[in-house]
């Protein structure tokens, strides 16, 4: 019971770990882009004091770089995949999915994952940059905002009814455009473990080590006395052990 009492108070009540995490971002922040365009990937995590080894992954293969910033100049197709990074000090980040399109027109997004709260930028990219105007902005096939001129749009603070499939369209000075979808997930806030069952838990395991140290104590005690108590008979069956017993003394 001491045991388990020491290895419960050991274990995280809310089940985190205590290492440190590496965070992947993107500069610029689009994690779908054109063939030929440049990406920059930094990974952010503790490191060792004049060290900062940076340890890159490509799809769960390493990538042959130290530096905490992995650098594409001219993305390709060959370039696509999850990326994953960790510091001297921090674990593997999570995956960050990279994807490079050949199309007209690219729906890029900040992340297709996102946390409640968290911001969601969207764009309405031409390939090459090249001139859109009457820009429409699509969720689950429904429009939801029009822009003449302007390609970006960002949503403050999502929320689960952000989840979805987005699209946008543009009229260009011949044709109009309409990119491909892109999905976006919205996970709901983890509640934090509340104070209060912090203290409870380490209370209770208090308890139970006070309860179980005085119950070691009294049986260590009983034990002591049965002992003695079996000492005394077998000297008083036997008067030649009582005599050595005296003399031993």
């Amino acid at each position: 019971m001491l045991l388990l009492t020491v290895l419960l108070l050991w274990v995280p009540v809310d089940g985190r770990e205590n290492s440190t995490k590496a965070v992947i971002t993107l500069q610029p922040p689009w994690v779908n882009v054109f063939p030929e365009e440049t990406v920059t990937l930094s990974c952010e995590g503790p490191y060792l004091p004049g060290s900062n080894p940076t340890r890159w992954f490509l799809n769960g293969t390493a990538i042959q770089t130290l530096t905490p910033r992995y650098n594409i100049a001219s993305a390709s197709v060959k370039d696509s995949g999850a990326y994953q990074c960790h510091t001297d000090l921090s674990v593997l980040s999570d995956p960050v999915q990279l994807e490079i399109h050949r199309d007209w027109l690219l729906l890029q997004v900040s992340s297709r994952v996102v946390t409640e709260g968290e911001p969601l930028a969207l764009r309405c990219h031409v390939w090459r940059n090249k001139l859109v105007y009457n820009v429409v902005f699509y969720k689950n096939g429904k429009a939801f905002k029009f822009f003449p001129q302007n390609l970006e749009l960002t949503i403050l603070k999502t929320n689960m009814s952000h989840n979805g499939i987005y699209h946008c369209s543009g009229k260009g000075m011949r044709h109009h455009y309409t990119s491909a979808g892109v999905s976006v997930t919205v996970k709901g806030l983890q509640s934090p473990t509340p104070v209060w069952f912090h203290v409870l838990f380490y209370l209770v395991m208090g308890i139970m080590f006070l309860v179980d140290t005085v119950l070691c104590m009294a049986i260590h005690k009983e034990l002591r006395r049965k002992k003695k108590w079996n000492l005394g008979i077998s000297l008083e069956s036997d008067p030649g052990k009582r005599v050595t017993a005296h003399l031993q003394r």
